[in-house]
């Protein structure tokens, strides 16, 4: 008869070796299953003033020679698979002289970057920032020109009448045009730095007053928006204002 409970006894619980007698231990109950890994918490989300200040301590480390991005690895993008928790918006020119990351010595995860030549801001670039704001709380943007900008410059020559306004790159240069024609009109010594300070907080401006989320968490606390820029030749961040 041959199955269990016809004519024969069940056979006794599986062993497995372990304690008892002849080194095996009988199991009295089945094996509960494996533990399934918890994915870890997201970091705590710095306050404005904390996150700008891990950009400036990341440019001064950058700036000593202290890159963290050696130690970047293909590992370090398992936990984020999950999700992102920025800690800054980087609103920055498209030039490839001027990579975020590098700049501020931060890796995978840490900077929602929004690159354009000019460092400008179109309606996409807006809903890009807005949702990094509203849906992953991130608690700063900040608008980041720098020195030698080919955009600034060549606004600088249609406004002097060097060259004429090619009409592909218009929504590029039109934008900045107000702020050479603010520089010129200003006491500066350098009006091409000028005009690229002003740029990067003009757009900082538009920014507070662009959104009506942004307006909220401006007014709330929980956001921040500054301007900074770039020196070419060194690599330092001064942040304006």
């Amino acid at each position: 008869m041959g199955f269990f409970g016809f004519g024969k006894k069940a056979p006794r619980a599986v062993t497995a070796l372990g304690d008892g007698p002849g080194g095996a231990t009988t199991l009295e109950r089945p094996m509960e299953p494996a533990a399934q890994p918890v994915a870890p918490p997201p970091p705590a989300r710095p306050t404005p003033d904390q996150a700008l200040a891990e950009l400036k301590a990341g440019n001064e480390a950058f700036l000593r020679g202290e890159n963290n991005l050696g130690y970047v690895k293909v590992d370090d993008l398992e936990p984020l698979q999950g999700g992102q928790n920025p800690i800054a918006t980087i609103v920055g020119c498209a030039d490839s002289r001027t990579p975020p990351t590098i700049l501020f010595n931060q890796g995978f995860g840490r900077l929602f970057s929004i690159r354009v030549a000019g460092n400008t801001v179109d309606r996409r670039g807006l809903a890009s920032i807005v949702y990094a704001v509203k849906h992953l709380n991130c608690p700063l943007v900040v608008v980041m020109g720098h020195t030698g900008c080919g955009a600034v410059a060549a606004a600088e020559a249609i406004v002097d009448g060097a060259m004429p306004l090619d009409p592909s790159l218009e929504e590029m240069i039109v934008p900045i045009i107000p702020a050479v024609l603010e520089a010129r009109r200003s006491d500066a010594t350098d009006m091409a730095v000028k005009a690229v300070e002003l740029n990067a907080l003009r757009v900082a401006d538009k920014l507070r007053v662009a959104d009506a989320s942004l307006a909220d968490a401006l007014e709330a606390g929980t956001l921040k928006v500054v301007a900074a820029v770039k020196q070419m030749q060194t690599g330092e961040v001064k942040f304006l204002g």
